[in-house]
C-alpha cells in the first residue's frame, strides 16, 4: 500500500534519494500541495510552461521575509529585490540585458584559464593516495574560477565562500529571528566587500567582469548585490555539479572515466547528462500572481510555487529511460539552469568549468575510484548537494 503523497524536501529519505517520491508525483499529483500548503510541480512539460507564464512570478510572496515590504527593515529584503532572480518584467528586463551583455563580453574577451586553475589545484594532490574530490579540488576551483572572473585578489578569495554560503538562504525559507541576523549581518559584509571592489575598479580600471559591470550602465547598488550573486552562485553550484557528476561516473564499469581522460570531445555530452541527472538545482521558488487551474485543481493567488527541476530532468516523457545515466545522451533538454528569460546567465562556464575539471582530473588520476561508504548528501532546501566525496587516487 502507497503512502501519503507529501512533499517534505528535508524529510531525511528524500534528501536521500528524492526520485521515487517524485516520479509518484508526476504520475499521480503532478500539481501537489503538501502539508505546508506549498504547490509543487514535476513535469517537464508543465515547468517548462510556468518559466514563461505570466501569472507565475518571481518577486517574493507577501509573506516572504524578502518580500520588498520588508526592503527597509531587512537587509536580506534590500537585497533581494535588487537581483534579477527575483524581480519580474519590466522590472527584470533592463538590469538582465546589461548583466547579460557584460558577461558575455568578459567571456569572449578575458575569459578564466580554467586549464590553469584545475592544474593549480591538482598538483598538490599529485602526491596523495586520496583526497575529497568536493573540498579538496572543486570547491577551491570554482571559487578561483568565479574570483578571478569578477578581479577578486587570490588571497581574498576564500574570505567570500562563508559569505556565498549565507547568501543562499535568500532563496530557502528564513527559519528563525537568529538566522534573518545572522543573513544580515554575513550580507552587510558581503556587500561592504564588492563595495569596496567597485570602487577599486572605478579609480583603477582593469579587464575584470566587476569592472564591466561598473561600465554596464547598471546602478551602484545593482552592481554589488549582482557582484554577490555571480560570486555565490558561482562557488555553491558549480563544486557540488562537479562532485556530483563525478559520483556518478566514477563507480561505473564501462571505463567512462577512462575514455574522458584518451578522448575529451566526449566530455561536453558527459556534462550535460551529469547536470540531467543528478543536477545540484533541486527546485526554485515562484509565486502565482492570480488563481491558475492546472490538472483539476486551481494553485489560489499569492501560493508559493515550486518548480522541480530534479523531477523535470528525470520525466520519461522528455527523456526516454530517465534514470539510466546515457553519457551520450541525445538532445539533453535539462533544466538544470532553468530556461527562458530567468535562465542562469552562468550556465555556459558552469559548463566549461565542469568539462575543463573532468578533463583534468581525469587525465592527472585515469585511476580515481570512490571509496565505499555511502554518499552523504547535505539537507538544503532546493539544492542536491553532496556533503563530501572521498576518492582513492590508484596508480597512474
Amino acid at each position: 500500500m502507497h503512502s501519503t503523497l507529501d512533499l517534505q524536501p528535508l524529510d531525511a529519505a528524500f534528501v536521500h534519494d528524492p526520485y521515487p517520491l517524485l516520479s509518484r508525483l508526476r504520475q499521480e499529483d503532478p500539481a501537489h500541495r503538501n502539508s505546508a500548503g506549498v504547490w509543487a510541480l514535476t513535469r517537464h512539460a508543465d515547468i517548462v510552461s510556468a518559466l514563461s507564464d505570466p501569472r507565475i512570478g518571481n518577486a517574493p510572496s507577501p509573506y516572504a521575509v524578502v518580500n520588498s515590504r520588508n526592503r527597509h527593515r531587512y537587509l536580506c529584503a534590500d537585497v533581494a529585490n535588487n537581483i534579477i532572480p527575483f524581480l519580474d518584467p519590466p522590472e527584470h528586463d533592463t538590469p538582465r540585458r546589461l548583466i547579460g551583455r557584460a558577461f558575455a563580453g568578459q567571456m569572449r574577451h578575458q575569459p578564466p584559464d580554467l586549464a590553469a586553475l584545475a592544474e593549480e589545484f591538482i598538483a598538490p594532490l599529485r602526491a596523495r593516495t586520496s583526497f575529497d574530490l568536493l573540498h579538496d579540488f572543486a570547491t577551491p576551483y570554482a571559487i578561483a574560477a568565479i574570483g578571478r572572473t569578477l578581479g577578486v585578489p587570490r588571497e581574498e578569495e576564500t574570505a567570500l565562500k562563508e559569505w556565498s554560503h549565507w547568501f543562499f538562504y535568500l532563496f530557502s525559507i528564513i527559519p528563525s529571528k537568529e538566522v534573518r541576523d545572522q543573513l544580515d549581518q554575513a550580507l552587510a559584509q558581503f556587500r561592504d566587500y564588492f563595495r569596496h571592489r567597485l570602487t577599486h575598479v572605478r579609480s583603477s580600471p582593469d579587464s575584470s567582469l566587476m569592472h564591466a559591470l561598473a561600465i554596464s550602465g547598471l546602478s551602484d547598488a545593482e552592481i554589488v548585490d549582482t557582484a554577490m550573486l555571480l560570486f555565490a552562485d558561482g562557488v555553491e553550484n558549480v563544486d557540488r555539479a562537479i562532485a556530483n557528476g563525478a559520483s556518478v561516473i566514477l563507480p561505473r564499469e564501462d571505463n567512462l572515466w577512462r575514455r574522458m581522460a584518451e578522448q575529451p570531445t566526449v566530455i561536453p555530452a558527459v556534462v550535460d547528462e551529469c547536470l540531467r541527472y543528478e543536477s545540484p538545482a533541486m527546485f526554485v521558488g515562484r509565486v502565482a500572481k492570480e488563481d491558475i487551474p492546472l490538472h483539476g485543481k486551481v494553485i489560489p493567488k499569492n501560493s508559493g510555487i515550486l518548480l522541480l527541476f530534479g523531477s523535470a530532468n528525470r520525466d520519461p516523457e522528455a527523456f526516454p529511460d530517465p534514470d539510466t545515466f546515457q553519457p551520450d545522451r541525445q538532445s539533453n533538454r535539462h533544466l538544470a539552469f532553468g530556461q527562458g528569460r530567468h535562465s542562469c546567465i552562468g550556465g555556459p562556464l558552469v559548463k566549461l568549468e565542469m568539462t575543463t575539471a573532468f578533463q583534468a582530473l581525469a587525465q592527472a588520476f585515469p585511476n580515481l575510484a570512490t571509496t565505499p561508504e555511502p554518499k552523504e548528501w547535505t539537507p538544503r532546501l532546493g539544492h542536491r548537494w553532496l556533503a563530501k566525496l572521498p576518492v582513492i587516487a590508484g596508480a597512474s
